[in-house]
């Protein structure tokens, strides 16, 4: 919504939400690109967040979100891999203090109700644990020192 890609949201930003909790001290990111119509990891901007607290920096957590690997979504491992890689660039651009990857593993679908398929391959080991390309993308991004600390 922020960055105005959902129905109503044009470049909605957090005005609002600022002046609804004055007290903000730290900003929780949830991003789904392919959910609002971004076909390929490499369309989302390095600014992507970063120009959400252009004006009044906030410290940015990435706290949920994710790129499909599952074809079903019009997706592929390949694209997921590019994903975590553009992340990883558009979160250093924007100087996020942290990134939490909430799905490591994929869904089961037959053990979820219907809908659950958009999250189900968000995973960077499949269902039987075997790794996928974003996992490889995800150990380089974890195994990098930390900064400041």
């Amino acid at each position: 919504m922020a960055n105005g890609r959902l129905p109503g949201g044009a470049g909605a930003g957090i005005a609002r939400d600022r002046t609804d909790f004055p007290f903000l001290q730290a900003l929780g990111l949830s991003s789904y690109p392919y959910l609002v119509g971004t076909a390929d990891p490499d369309e989302l901007s390095l600014d992507y967040y970063s120009r959400l607290v252009a004006d009044a920096p906030l410290p940015l957590y990435l706290i949920e979100g994710g790129w499909p690997s599952g074809s079903e979504l019009g997706s592929s491992p390949e694209e997921q891999r590019r994903y975590i890689e553009r992340q990883t660039r558009i979160l250093d651009t924007a100087r996020a203090v942290a990134w939490f990857q909430i799905t490591f593993t994929d869904l089961d679908t037959a053990a979820f109700p219907s809908g659950i398929a958009p999250f189900a391959s968000l995973g960077l080991v499949d269902v039987s644990l075997q790794p996928k390309l974003a996992l490889q993308a995800w150990d380089a991004v974890f195994a990098r020192p930390l900064e400041g600390r």
